[in-house]
Formats: C-alpha cells, sequence, structure tokens
C-alpha cells in the first residue's frame, strides 16, 4: 500500500522496480495514460525539495488542515484539473473553505484530495486524487461504470458543482450529468495502480 502524504511526486518510469523504499512503481490501468508506468514517493512538505528528475512533479496538498489523516491506497485515480489563469487563488480557497470539507472524507474508503502541483513537468496545474484501493474502486466503478454507491455518495456534494465548474476552463470536466462525478471528473484522468512487488 501506498500511504499518501502532504507530498505526492510522480515521476514518469520505464516500469523498472523501485530503487528506495520511499518509492513505489505503479502503472495506469485505465483513461488517458493507460499501460505508462510512474513512480510514487510520498512525504512531507520539506523547504528546497527537488524532484527526482525534470520529468517528475511535485504536488502539495491543498489544505491539509481541513482533510484529516491520510489514508493508504494502491489506486490513485488521478484527473488533471484545468483552472482559469486568474483564479488559482479563488479556487484555492474555494478548495480550503468548501471542498476539501466536504469530499476529502466523501466515505472512508473514497476521499477526494486536491493537490497543486508546485515544480516540474506538470507545474504549475493541479490534480484531483480519487485515494482508492482496488476494492473501493472496484464497489463503485464496477467494471468502469458507476453504480448506485457511487451516485449516493456524491448526491450531497453535487450542490457544490455550481460554484465549481466557475473556476474551471472551459470542456476541461466531464460534464455529462449521467455520471455521478460529474464536474468533479475531468477529461483528462488515469488510474494509477500499485504494481505488487511479486509482479515486478
Amino acid at each position: 500500500m501506498i500511504r499518501l502524504g502532504e507530498v505526492l511526486v510522480l515521476t514518469p518510469s520505464d516500469g523498472t522496480p523501485a530503487q528506495s523504499g520511499g518509492d513505489h512503481l505503479v502503472q495506469a490501468d485505465r483513461g488517458s495514460r493507460k499501460g505508462q508506468f510512474y513512480r510514487v514517493r510520498t512525504g512531507a512538505v520539506k523547504t528546497h525539495t527537488t524532484p527526482a528528475t525534470d520529468r517528475s512533479t511535485e504536488f502539495h496538498l491543498l489544505s491539509p488542515e481541513k482533510v484529516g489523516p491520510l489514508p493508504d491506497v494502491d489506486v490513485l485515480g488521478v484527473h488533471f484539473i484545468k483552472i482559469l489563469p486568474d483564479r488559482h487563488d479563488a479556487f484555492e480557497r474555494f478548495v480550503r473553505d468548501t471542498l476539501h470539507p466536504a469530499v476529502a472524507n466523501l466515505r472512508p474508503d473514497l476521499r477526494l484530495l486536491y493537490y497543486k502541483a508546485v515544480q516540474g513537468a506538470e507545474a504549475p496545474g493541479y490534480i484531483l486524487l480519487f485515494a482508492l484501493t482496488k476494492e473501493s474502486r472496484d464497489k463503485y466503478w464496477p467494471g468502469g461504470t458507476d453504480s448506485d454507491a457511487l451516485r449516493a455518495a456524491f448526491a450531497p456534494v453535487h450542490a457544490h458543482t455550481t460554484e465549481l465548474i466557475t473556476y474551471l476552463v472551459p470542456d476541461s470536466a466531464l460534464t455529462d450529468e449521467k455520471f455521478a462525478a460529474a464536474i468533479f471528473e475531468s477529461r483528462e484522468w488515469t488510474d494509477l495502480v500499485l504494481v505488487p512487488p511479486r509482479s515486478r
């Protein structure tokens, strides 16, 4: 399992096993980056951190005081959120005051966490991380489709999508209301699944 931290570093990989105990090898099995490997490193915020390579991106959790203890996961549902250039500060306040209190602990096995790219290949930018296990992903998205459990989870927070969409670059979010997590989900996304040590 991967213990999430306030810092998340993603580095494209050729699929070779991680060299240090702090790195985890993951592979995208769904979404726009399917088949690609990454190394994931998590931890606490430090002053003067540098990504492992210039292909790495270091993300910092927004408003960590609003999310509670971070979970252990083996699926990182990464949605690349595109925010309008003049709305970054307002978006981060919205995450702090509204979104993280509502979705960071949506369900014990379904948490939505907003991270900001502070340096590296994806910076500047934001991701929404669906923090999952394989079991919870199968529960909420069996076979890749929305379940009734997912619809029930998102029903109470749907009201926040009216404001959320005002921060997003037009056409960057999944807006079709038939999807339970519409507006929260981005059109550019991928699921990164932990590669078990025995299959490396």
